[in-house]
């Protein structure tokens, strides 16, 4: 069975289906999406910009990412459960498109960045200067915005470009 299969599989199956055709269903779980997709990637951009210094300067990055982690994490775990059904219900069309598959490098891409900085970075972020961040942590906040950013405009143009 060829990937392009299972995923005619998967959205074929009763599930997908009733996802797919049910008048409610579909609307909520794409607005639990949207709200998660915004959570996350707010508050990861939050951190990133003050990683790169553009905002909260005042502030020790280590402090600013430590409050704010456990909102990123509960927004991207709904982001993800909520995105994997609304793939569950129309996976042979994701499957086609070439901007689902843009938006899962960038995603793939972003997950590595945060899991770099999470095990190098993140763990000497109470050693940073209070003030100043060091060059290799704004590199890995400037590769999340441009991550998150392909994440969101692939994703986007999924959603309105599958018929």
């Amino acid at each position: 069975m060829s990937l392009a299969d299972l995923c005619q599989l998967i959205q074929d199956s009763h599930i997908g289906t009733e996802i797919r055709e049910s008048v409610l269903v579909f609307p909520l779980i794409e607005t639990a999406h949207v709200i998660g997709l915004s959570v996350s990637v707010g508050i990861i951009l939050m951190t990133d910009l003050r990683l790169i210094g553009a905002v909260m300067k005042r502030e020790p990055a280590a402090e600013v990412h430590h409050q704010l982690k456990p909102w990123m994490i509960a927004g991207f775990v709904s982001m993800f459960l909520s995105g994997s059904l609304l793939f569950w219900s129309e996976a042979a069309k994701c499957y086609r498109s070439p901007t689902f598959r843009a938006k899962l490098v960038f995603l793939a891409l972003a997950g590595l960045n945060a899991l770099f900085f999470e095990t190098t970075l993140g763990r000497r972020m109470t050693s940073w200067d209070p003030v100043a961040t060091p060059v290799r942590a704004k590199l890995v906040g400037w590769t999340s915005i441009i991550c998150w950013t392909g994440v969101i405009i692939f994703g986007r143009w999924t959603a309105y470009g599958l018929q």
